[in-house]
């Protein structure tokens, strides 16, 4: 027989999960259906790069141009996010409406974040149709698979986060794509961190896209990493996570003054 608190407990998850998927949906799903040219926007930035690197580079720039069109959709979306979220809050007053309800940061953050999901499914498909086509699929991709979870996670905090201190609405855009750039166009995304001067490398050390890219580097066979190298970066990648995560749940404005 279930005690009353383990009913509590299982309609509490049960609408956590139906609030978490109505805002994916209206946020994600519904907005793709009316406005289907959001899907070929969302990507554009990182399929010009791959195109670009296998223009000057060739077939064998591309194994690390994907990689890096990966985290670049993962990241693009996760902070692209906070412009979305930005809107809500400042033209349509939605952040205050569920503020009013049982609804928490943490359930809207997670909705929004896997309505962004919907705007790069397709491109996310098209990346791993390149991962086969390539022959980068091994034993190591389930943790692939994973690391791609984390740069989701730690771009969708770090978007909520800055949305909701983002003061005009028309601002949003404009600081989450110079923050994307920040994070995936100047670091060793696109390319190897060997290419950056050894007496320089600890400051592309203090991103944490450069760990995504040495780790999915690294489980494809692509680069060579110590093993040190590889401990460090699953660290810093975790830290990273952990450290946007308590932003987004205990320092984002969710209550506006």
């Amino acid at each position: 027989m279930v005690s009353e608190p383990e009913v509590k407990v299982a309609t509490g998850l049960t609408r956590r999960i139906r609030t978490i998927l109505s805002f994916s949906y209206y946020s994600g799903i519904l907005v793709v259906i009316r406005s289907p040219g959001m899907i070929i926007f969302s990507s554009t930035t990182p399929f010009t790069l791959v195109f670009f690197l296998f223009v000057v580079g060739g077939k064998n720039y591309l194994p690390i141009g994907v990689i890096g069109a990966t985290i670049s959709i993962l990241v693009s979306a996760g902070l692209f996010l906070g412009a979305d979220a930005t809107t809500y809050r400042i033209q349509y007053k939605f952040q205050d409406f569920c503020v009013a309800s049982p609804v928490s940061a943490v359930e809207y953050l997670l909705g929004l974040g896997l309505g962004e999901i919907t705007f790069v499914a397709p491109s996310l498909a098209v990346i791993i149709g390149l991962y086969a086509y390539l022959g980068m699929i091994n034993w190591n991709f389930p943790l692939v698979i994973i690391i791609m979870l984390f740069a989701w996670v730690l771009a969708s905090a770090l978007g909520f986060f800055l949305s909701t201190y983002i003061l005009q609405n028309r601002s949003a855009f404009t600081i989450t794509s110079l923050v994307t750039t920040l994070l995936t166009v100047i670091p060793p995304v696109f390319y190897s961190i060997t290419k950056i001067p050894p007496n320089l490398r600890f400051l592309a050390y203090l991103v944490p896209t450069t760990h995504l890219s040495i780790l999915i580097q690294s489980m494809l066979g692509l680069q060579k990493y110590s093993l040190g190298q590889i401990e460090l970066s699953w660290a810093t990648l975790i830290a990273f996570t952990v450290f946007f995560l308590v932003l987004a749940t205990y320092k984002a404005r969710w209550r506006q003054p």
